[in-house]
């Protein structure tokens, strides 16, 4: 009689960030928060809700991009118009006119911070976007466990 060998499985260790990065791969976006998934904490913490009480001023926040509208100007010239949610799931608005979409072009999905002028037309509030930078993000390095 041959006794049958006897094999021990390691405990197999995951996170929500693996969870995440799967929801990418898979579905091309996370069901889990993409601003818990930028490398460190943004430094402003403006909300959309906010917004209107700085009609006419400089701001900086936060915005997981979710949709752009490329378009061109009376002259031709490239500007974009873009829609972002904010960490509390509200919109955020804004105007890229052709010389700041020009020198701070979107480079891909996730998290930007946004500077701009707060504007209101219609009673509707947007960003006159004047500087635009991608945030960077944790990677699948990042999901790693030690010691497996």
């Amino acid at each position: 009689e041959i006794e049958p060998e006897r094999y021990e499985l390691p405990v197999l260790e995951e996170s929500w960030l693996d969870d995440a990065f799967d929801d990418l791969e898979l579905l091309g976006f996370t069901l889990h928060s993409p601003f818990g998934m930028l490398r460190g904490k943004p430094q402003n913490n403006l909300r959309a809700s906010a917004l209107s009480n700085h009609k006419g001023n400089q701001v900086e926040i936060t915005g997981y991009l979710v949709a752009i509208k490329n378009t061109r100007s009376n002259t031709g010239s490239k500007m974009n118009f873009g829609t972002f949610l904010d960490e509390d799931g509200d919109w955020i608005d804004t105007v890229h006119f052709p010389a700041s979409a020009a020198k701070f072009p979107f480079t891909g999905p996730g998290c930007y911070n946004i500077k701009g002028t707060v504007a209101e037309e219609f009673d509707y509030l947007y960003i006159e976007v004047e500087e635009l930078s991608r945030l960077p993000m944790l990677t699948r390095e990042d999901a790693v466990v030690p010691g497996l």
